[in-house]
């Protein structure tokens, strides 16, 4: 029997379908598949950056923490004592370090906080020697401690007047145990198999989430070489154990460490089979609305059969007025996916949003932190507005927590914190340093008005009771910015020593500096 007409339509019309479908669906396959691994290098690399960055800033709080204690260190380098209340009260304020110590220019343990019996040794681990031969700021890389830790070096040299060299004050953080590196890397932020590990500049694992690889060697590592050379970007790579991940890594100027982030190769392609099962059923109604343009087709062009034709249309038709709404359906669901990418848009601009918001937030208080303290001065600066300073501390508020505990201490933070903003939230901006260190910052205030409002808050606080039951003194230190005169670092350390001056002349009491 010939075929007719109307079948070698539907045929080349059934070839052409299919080899156009089977084309649309390889090429999308192939640009998805691309899409999906770009996209899983850009979030490592964007990850991994927003990482060591939170981690830089880490670092320069530490350095700067141990540059503002220096001088107390250096006037009280003869009273070890007095040295061990210093590092006491600097391991409490700084919060993540270890452990403190003041090693004298001969390599001697003078102080330590907390005591790990070395006082009076003689030192002679990498980091000291290190140091001693330095002079100068420095992040050691990791090393084995006379205490059998593994643990890096944070260290700030001590000058007297003369500027004599004295020895170095020193932050160690103890890398097989808890500390501020596992508390930013530890969760990942997806649960696929990816995770984040963090190299010296030799290539030695400072951070990994098996505890047991802290230590070792991985610079053969692709991603770990270009963080030896400084560079930071993306690059698919197959880790140490031939695994197969696509990373995204940044390098951290301040240590000279490198924040690798990294997903499963097959983690990233997870989605593809799912997203092309889906374009398949989305380009479904299409083949099927073509097959009913090519039956009408067909009866026109194929008289003969007309009785098959109509049989033909008269199915073609219902199952035509089935697509319709499919059709109508695949419209709504353009605009939906227009809707969907929208809300995904400002959804990530709400998270970034927050995101921001909370890295400028101290957590406890819900003051401004420190961090949101250095985008104000830089504002009153570039516009160069006048302005004054509190800078105030809780009086033994280590007697606080070692009475009534930590979560006490934490309700009497949120106490003056409440008595702060009461008091100044509309003249000026609360920020906690950190610890139990607080500034008010006041944009166009005069110094004597500065002062009032210090003591009308010293005052505050004097007569009322926190939550402890006990009445808690505050000493505060007030001055006014001298605009051309000073940096903000020197208007700080200014305001600082009158606070401290105030501690030391009795406590609950204002001063200003000079």
């Amino acid at each position: 029997m010939k075929k007719t007409l109307r079948f070698w339509i539907l045929t080349l019309i059934t070839f052409s379908m299919i080899a156009i479908l089977t084309c649309s669906l390889f090429s999308s396959y192939i640009v998805t598949k691309k899409s999906l691994i770009e996209k899983s290098l850009e979030q490592n690399e964007v990850y991994s950056l927003k990482l060591s960055k939170m981690t830089e800033e880490v670092f320069k709080a530490l350095q700067a923490n141990l540059e503002a204690r220096k001088l107390d260190v250096v006037e009280h380098i003869g009273n070890p004592i007095e040295l061990t209340k210093i590092l006491d009260q600097l391991l409490v304020s700084g919060k993540n370090f270890n452990s403190l110590s003041i090693i004298g220019d001969d390599g001697v343990a003078i102080a330590t906080s907390p005591n790990v019996g070395i006082i009076g040794n003689k030192i002679d681990s990498p980091g000291v020697r290190e140091g001693l031969s330095k002079k100068e700021n420095f992040i050691s890389k990791p090393y084995k401690a006379i205490t059998g830790r593994l643990i890096i070096l944070i260290s700030t040299p001590l000058f007297d007047e003369s500027n004599t060299y004295l020895g170095m004050l020193n932050g160690t953080i103890y890398l097989e145990e808890d500390n501020f590196i596992q508390n930013i890397l530890a969760e990942h932020f997806s649960e696929d198999g990816s995770y984040v590990f963090v190299v010296d500049k030799e290539g030695t694992l400072i951070y990994h989430p098996d505890e047991h690889r802290i230590g070792e060697n991985v610079s053969e590592n692709k991603v770990v070489k270009s963080l030896i050379k400084q560079k930071s970007g993306f690059q698919e790579v197959f880790n140490t154990k031939r695994e197969h991940f696509l990373a995204g890594y940044s390098y951290i100027s301040a240590s000279e460490w490198g924040v690798v982030s990294q997903t499963p190769y097959k983690s990233s392609l997870a989605p593809l089979n799912g997203i092309m099962l889906k374009m398949f059923f989305y380009t479904l109604p299409f083949v099927l609305l073509f097959f009913g343009l090519a039956f009408l087709l067909s009866e026109k062009l194929a008289s003969p059969l007309k009785n098959l034709a109509l049989f033909t249309l008269h199915s073609s038709c219902d199952d035509n007025k089935r697509e319709k709404p499919i059709i109508s359906t695949w419209y709504f669901e353009a605009k939906q996916l227009t809707e969907t990418i929208d809300n995904y848009r400002k959804k990530s601009e709400e998270t970034v949003a927050d995101f921001k918001h909370q890295s400028l937030t101290d957590p406890l208080t819900s003051l401004r932190n420190r961090r949101y303290s250095e985008f104000i001065f830089s504002d009153l600066l570039e516009h160069r507005k006048s302005f004054s300073m509190i800078m105030l501390d809780i009086d033994h508020f280590k007697t606080v927590n070692d009475e009534f505990g930590h979560n006490a201490g934490d309700q009497v933070l949120k106490f003056l914190a409440d008595k702060m903003l009461a008091i100044a939230k509309e003249t000026g901006i609360c920020i906690r340093l950190g610890g139990e260190e607080f500034i008010i910052i006041l944009p166009n205030y005069p110094l004597q008005d500065a002062y009032l409002l210090a003591e009308k808050l010293r005052n505050e606080v004097e007569k009322n009771i926190p939550p402890t039951n006990r009445k808690i003194t505050i000493s505060t230190g007030v001055g006014e910015y001298k605009t051309g005169k000073e940096s903000i670092s020197d208007f700080m350390h200014r305001v600082d020593k009158a606070l401290y001056k105030a501690k030391a002349e009795g406590r609950n009491k204002t001063l200003i500096s000079n």
